[in-house]
């Protein structure tokens, strides 16, 4: 996953791994905490904090509108996360479908059609399992050969094809051939497509303007209102981890569930392993 900028916040969100950037959230969170501790305790030297009968309804107001803030655009961004998890999630499932269709189809197809587009859509369902780690030059070279080999089946697609360019079966199979190399494509679209960075950096200042405030209100509260505090940073911290979790298909410990693709190649497997320990005879005409 590439972000569309090169800011810091970007670097740090989408090109790091998730441990450090947790920490780095967290960190951040406190920081900001203590910073405004320290800002209150600036003030009341100065003389520019007065003691007041009404301050601590007033603080309390006042940190209640910013986290409840918080809490809608943390809920609003998740949304958007899960959103685009589930269409990635589908499209897995999708792709199953339209690869083990074509591969039934090729099946109708004489020799070496058959075998040859069957053996193309077995490699192919193998290159389709979604790799894990970071967006890198490695998976780059993975998404190059799985673009290859969409090109190799649709020459062989073309091969096996125009002879009975005529007939039902050439329509069928290309109609099974085009929405695995459409769906494949929509497929490598979801997976780089993410929640949008402005939305994460912005949300991420937010989160760190109100630890801020929150640290300069309850600077003289007593020690476990205090800690109270670091804890609830400290979670909308977590939550915005999930958040990048969830949106990074390539790494994070939420992935999507390649099941469907493996039971394929399973399926793939068995039958190949069939084929090749009973090969077909042909009678002489």
């Amino acid at each position: 996953m590439q972000s569309d900028s090169g800011s810091f916040l970007d670097t740090l969100l989408f090109t790091f791994p998730l441990w450090l950037v947790g920490l780095v959230l967290v960190a951040a969170c406190l920081l900001a905490l203590q910073a405004g501790k320290l800002l209150h305790i600036r003030a009341s030297r100065r003389g520019t904090e007065t003691p007041d009968a009404g301050k601590s309804d007033a603080d309390g107001y006042i940190i209640a509108a910013i986290f409840a803030l918080l809490a809608f655009l943390t809920g609003l961004t998740f949304s958007i996360a899960l959103d685009r998890f589930d269409t990635r999630r589908g499209l897995v499932a999708e792709e199953a479908n339209a690869i083990s269709t074509a591969y039934l189809r090729a099946s109708l197809f004489d020799e070496p059609h058959r075998a040859q587009l069957q053996t193309l859509l077995h490699t192919y369902a193998r290159s389709r399992i979604a790799p894990e780690g970071l967006w890198n030059k490695q998976m780059d070279a993975k998404v190059e050969n799985a673009r290859a080999l969409r090109d190799r089946l649709w020459d062989a697609t073309h091969a096996a094809v125009y002879p009975v360019r005529e007939t039902e079966l050439a329509s069928y199979f290309v109609e099974a051939m085009n929405e695995t190399l459409n769906v494949g494509i929509r497929r490598e679209l979801a997976g780089r497509a993410h929640v949008p960075t402005r939305i994460l950096n912005i949300l991420l200042l937010y989160l760190v303007a109100a630890s801020v405030v929150l640290g300069y209100l309850v600077a003289e509260e007593s020690r476990g209102r205090r800690q109270a505090a670091m804890i609830l940073v400290a979670l909308f911290a977590v939550s915005m981890l999930l958040i990048l979790d969830i949106d990074r298909p390539h790494s994070g410990t939420v992935n999507v569930p390649q099941r469907a693709l493996e039971e394929l190649i399973a399926m793939l497997d068995r039958d190949a392993a069939r084929r090749n320990a009973a090969p077909i005879t042909r009678t002489p005409r």
